[in-house]
């Protein structure tokens, strides 16, 4: 069984964050281990983050990579400048392909603190990975252009490639117009589509994350970045449509839809 480490944060509602990362890489057959980066407690109008000492962070790191051989690893919430710069000094130190989901989280008037944190992502973080998966916000953010359709993701993505990261997964999502959720994929210079009728449930906290981290198994089991994006995808959607309703405006993905689909239907 291939060892997948998950760089992330705590999800007080364990859709997303570092939970959904361990509980995607159990569904997917690998063994998860974790480095946790801040706690975050989730309400329905508000995300309240707390950050750990740069310093555990890299115990962590150094316990996880001194003892276990990790050949895929995924990034979520960093949080800060000074977790992303120790982050990536411990990732290069190593042949680890990594999935950069770059989560961005910023309140309102920390405008200047999100410019030089996106300009440190662009430089220091996605020239280490193999594959990077923003959503469309943030896709708009490290490609610095507005993001409405088919074209400008293409356009998106070829200027995230010109960060030194190879490989761009844009997330359309619920974000564009019309009735079907559309991601894209740039592998090199050859794109791929994905696409599925869009779902309306609130039970969406998480995908990114859940997304992300079942690239990052499929990666670590062998299968090409494709076909792992098709997994994913297909992943993600039993997960929504499966959700955990919390309230009215609040849910989390499921990643064990998945399997009693398959338990189901057999």
């Amino acid at each position: 069984m291939e060892n997948v480490l998950t760089i992330a944060g705590s999800d007080s509602l364990a859709g997303g964050g570092i939970q959904a990362d361990l509980k995607t890489f159990e569904e997917l057959n690998v063994f998860g281990v974790s480095a946790l980066t801040s706690v975050a407690s989730i309400t329905p109008t508000n995300l309240t983050l707390h950050q750990l000492p740069t310093t555990v962070i890299v115990d962590q790191l150094t316990s996880i990579l001194t003892q276990l051989p990790i050949h895929f690893a995924k990034t979520g919430l960093l949080g800060d400048l000074a977790t992303l710069e120790a982050v990536c000094a411990q990732l290069e130190s190593t042949t680890t392909q990594v999935v950069v989901d770059p989560v961005l989280v910023f309140k309102e008037g920390q405008s200047q603190l999100q410019a030089t944190y996106i300009t440190a992502v662009k430089q220091r973080l996605l020239p280490l990975g193999y594959v990077t998966t923003p959503n469309l916000a943030e896709a708009a953010q490290l490609s610095g252009m507005t993001i409405t359709n088919k074209t400008e993701m293409v356009e998106a993505a070829k200027r995230i490639q010109a960060t030194g990261c190879p490989n761009v997964v844009i997330k359309g999502g619920n974000r564009l117009a019309g009735d079907v959720a559309s991601d894209y994929l740039r592998m090199g210079s050859v794109d791929y589509w994905f696409e599925s009728p869009k779902i309306n449930r609130q039970t969406t906290d998480g995908a990114g994350c859940t997304f992300s981290a079942a690239i990052t198994a499929q990666l670590a089991k062998g299968q090409a970045l494709p076909e792992a994006v098709e997994v994913a995808k297909r992943f993600v959607h039993m997960g929504i449509t499966h959700g955990v309703s919390i309230s009215e405006r609040l849910g989390s993905v499921w990643q064990g839809a998945s399997r009693q689909w398959e338990e189901e239907t057999k």
